[in-house]
């Protein structure tokens, strides 16, 4: 093999490593695991039921009534932290197939048609940029720095 030959294999070589690790892509069904675990719909009802029976949104687990962040965890979540306002940060596994992965869940207080309150979720990331292609209902918000 000629030294160009060796060069473009080389070359040929780097590339498919450097793609393969850009291209890392969000497991679908693990993600899916994930978003619709019961540790997580735990999380949801009770920051739900803590917004509509208080006039301020919970800023933690222990006030929105959950175990601490690092016990709500499995496979695919490594833990669940709810934050001010409200809001839930998802921090994934590597099973999901990102590093270090958060999905945040911001609620929103909605009346229905009957004067009914509920609470409705809306599902973002900081740092999964293709997360809509595991997660139709989630969008990617990069962090302001």
């Amino acid at each position: 093999m000629n030294l160009r030959n060796k060069w473009l294999a080389g070359f040929a070589i780097w590339a498919m490593f450097a793609s393969a690790g850009a291209m890392a892509a969000v497991n679908a069904n693990e993600m899916h695991v994930a978003l619709t675990s019961l540790k997580l719909a735990l999380a949801k009802i009770g920051v739900a039921n803590a917004i509509l029976s208080n006039p301020t949104p919970p800023s933690s687990n222990a006030e929105a009534r959950l175990a601490a962040p690092n016990q709500l965890g499995s496979q695919e979540i490594d833990s669940i932290l709810v934050s001010a306002g409200g809001v839930i940060n998802v921090y994934l596994s590597q099973a999901v197939g990102v590093g270090n992965g958060i999905v945040q869940l911001v609620p929103k207080v909605v009346t229905d048609k009957d004067g009914k309150k509920g609470v409705q979720y809306t599902c973002y990331s900081p740092n999964i940029p293709d997360i809509a292609t595991a997660a139709p209902e989630c969008t990617y918000h990069p962090a302001v720095k």
